[in-house]
């Protein structure tokens, strides 16, 4: 706010002959008559608050950037141990890529949304404070400044009501082709054994031609609305020149006020612009939070009784007692399996590819839940022991 009284001071009261306010003056004291006096300390204020504001600047982006990097470290640290808890099923029917895309990517959106609380309510002070300095001076050009909200408010609303579907469904696709490289890279020895490098490539380029065309379109939308802005602010300043130099030649405002006033107008418009530029840009992290929080709202389906005792010694007895499983989408992988295997005895399960071996030894330490039946390790319910020990 001190930064145009220099020049106000510059223009009237150097240059002119018009009197200084009086809170600087006073202190001032003879020097206030003193043209050359006055142009050095215009000079050495300009300079201070310069150098006021840039310290302001770095102690800012310091303080912003340890609290951003700490949210996103212990939000994206929540987000990765939450996945762990999640039971195998969960995993089973969501692509690992996916997965990875949320907890690396997505995880600053808390932190982000959280860093624009202090620079809105700085710019909400500072439109509050311009206005009314505005309006002190000039209230027809303060209320003539004030004719473009309402359309930055519309602008803004129609905006947010379009972006995020096409927000949500770009990271969904950039989601995927990461799901491709993670598959690719884990199965590469595979891939390479049977020549379906091509196939990859081609599938891996597919998808990344498909995403890259929806974030064009996003960024060209998102361009407009940033242009819708600043044509706005531009239409309001162009009103309040015009009039603010009719003004000016009809004798009711000097050369000095009109550039003061201009400066606060831009001082207005500058905090709506970033209010309004704001709530745009954060509708992209809207969807990056709502996409961590799909995950992190994901209960785990396997769960521990509140009663459950940990595991002293085991000695190794396991029983099934007419167990039953299913996968979601392939009903009866297992159906009534009953068997005891005694400590230092060797039981065989001999089926075809699918038939369920692996499912069977799976349910044991809990990475599924049987359906039906119970679980015994040396006799009690594994369902009663901590899933840790287990």
């Amino acid at each position: 706010m001190l930064l145009p009284w220099p020049i106000k001071i510059l223009a009237d009261s150097v240059l002119a002959n018009e009197p200084l306010p009086w809170i600087v003056a006073r202190p001032l004291g003879s020097l206030s008559q003193n043209r050359f006096a006055l142009l050095g300390l215009v000079i050495a204020a300009t300079l201070a608050i310069a150098l006021l504001t840039d310290l302001l600047g770095v102690a800012n982006n310091y303080v912003n950037t340890k609290i951003d990097m700490s949210m996103v470290l212990d939000f994206r640290s929540d987000l990765f141990q939450h996945a762990q808890r999640l039971s195998l099923s969960f995993h089973d029917q969501r692509r690992s890529g996916m997965l990875i895309y949320v907890v690396n990517s997505m995880a600053d959106a808390v932190s982000r949304i959280t860093m624009t609380i202090p620079p809105l309510a700085q710019s909400l002070i500072t439109l509050v404070g311009m206005f009314w300095i505005t309006y002190r001076m000039d209230h027809r050009l303060a209320l003539i400044s004030l004719l473009i909200v309402p359309l930055l408010y519309y602008s803004v609303g129609y905006y947010i009501k379009h972006i995020q579907g096409r927000l949500l469904e770009v990271k969904t696709m950039e989601g995927e082709t990461l799901s491709i490289i993670h598959e690719a890279m884990s199965m590469l020895r595979v891939i390479v054994a049977f020549g379906r490098e091509p196939y990859e490539y081609q599938r891996f380029r597919a998808q990344g031609e498909r995403a890259r065309d929806a974030r064009v379109k996003v960024t060209l939308r998102q361009t407009l609305f940033a242009m819708t802005v600043n044509l706005t602010t531009a239409l309001g300043t162009a009103m309040v020149l015009g009039f603010g130099a009719y003004r000016a030649l009809q004798g009711r405002l000097t050369i000095g006020q009109l550039l003061v006033v201009m400066a606060y107008v831009a001082g207005v418009y500058k905090p709506l612009q970033a209010i309004s530029t704001t709530v745009g840009s954060l509708q992209d992290q809207i969807i990056n939070l709502r996409m961590a929080f799909g995950v992190l709202n994901t209960e785990p389906e396997i769960k521990e009784a509140p009663d459950a005792v940990s595991i002293q010694h085991a000695q190794g007895r396991v029983t099934f007692e007419a167990v039953d499983f299913s996968y979601a989408g392939r009903v009866d992988t297992l159906k009534d399996i009953s068997f005891e295997a005694h400590p230092g005895q060797s039981i065989a399960l001999v089926g075809p590819t699918g038939a369920g071996k692996t499912t069977l030894v799976s349910l044991m330490p809990r990475f599924y839940d049987a359906s039906n039946g119970r679980i015994l390790l040396d006799g009690a319910d594994i369902r009663s022991l901590t899933l840790k020990s287990l």
